[in-house]
């Protein structure tokens, strides 16, 4: 095999393997380590617990499903406040964790391994909440989701929809000299399938959850300083500080959209 067919044969394998959605078994260990119990990971805890508190959104035996759930960590929360929580995950490793979790609490939850797709099967009913967290920007075709996200929602009930910014993405590729091509990922990442297939517009997500009859409700940018400012000032200030501005900021136009995340609460229409 020649070099230049080797290379094909490579970059072949790789994109096979990123027109798939992606399955976290083999990084869900890693994920806990390098992403949860993490500044960045726990900053994205505080932005989604806040939301829900700002909105008011009952918790008190409210029915959740987490969808793509992974090792449920927000989902514990919910319970803590009296929600019944059904998980599921495409990663059995993932899910394991989750139980674990839950387990070390106490907490019953519904665990199922499956994939958003089947959710319509394994789940067929409507939920008070719906969970989808860090999980459309790893499927091939992320728009297909939203109307079996949808699904799963009573009227009047509410999604909670956590996705990769394309803006942020875009800002972060700039910022680290890749002017060349700001809407690829590290090459290297992309390969080993670690960074986001897709990232996401904010406004057409919006607007392909309003022709589905929902109304969002709060748009925030989670990470919007966090991921921007240099690791010295963050460490010279705190991550208290950092934290403290990036909720204040991440409501607040035009900083929310280069959040490397955007979350959105929105209501079903009754």
């Amino acid at each position: 095999m020649t070099h230049d067919s080797a290379d094909h044969s490579s970059l072949e394998a790789a994109h096979k393997h990123l027109t798939v959605d992606r399955n976290f078994d083999d990084l869900a260990a890693r994920f806990s380590r390098t992403i949860y119990a993490t500044p960045r990971g726990q900053l994205r805890l505080l932005a989604l617990a806040q939301d829900f508190s700002d909105l008011a959104i009952p918790l008190e035996g409210a029915t959740v499903l987490d969808i793509g759930g992974g090792q449920g960590q927000f989902s514990l929360q919910l319970a803590k406040q009296g929600a019944n929580i059904s998980l599921c995950d495409v990663s059995q490793e993932m899910l394991t964790l989750a139980q674990d979790l839950f387990a070390a609490e106490n907490i019953p939850v519904n665990s199922q391994c499956c994939s958003l797709q089947a959710t319509d099967s394994v789940f067929p009913h409507e939920y008070d909440i719906v969970l989808n967290h860090a999980v459309l920007e790893w499927l091939e075709h992320p728009f297909d989701a939203l109307p079996q996200l949808a699904a799963r929602v009573r009227p009047g009930g509410w999604l909670s929809l956590m996705f990769y910014n394309l803006h942020g993405h875009e800002w972060r590729q700039l910022m680290n000299g890749r002017t060349h091509a700001p809407k690829g990922a590290n090459p290297r990442l992309r390969r080993e399938g670690n960074a986001p297939q897709h990232p996401l517009d904010p406004d057409a997500i919006e607007q392909a959850l309003t022709q589905l009859g929902f109304s969002v409700r709060r748009w925030r940018g989670i990470r919007c300083i966090h991921d921007h400012m240099h690791q010295k000032i963050r460490e010279r200030i705190g991550q208290e500080a950092v934290n403290k501005s990036d909720l204040e900021v991440g409501l607040q136009e035009p900083y929310r959209r280069l959040g490397r995340y955007v979350h959105f609460l929105a209501q079903r229409n009754p």
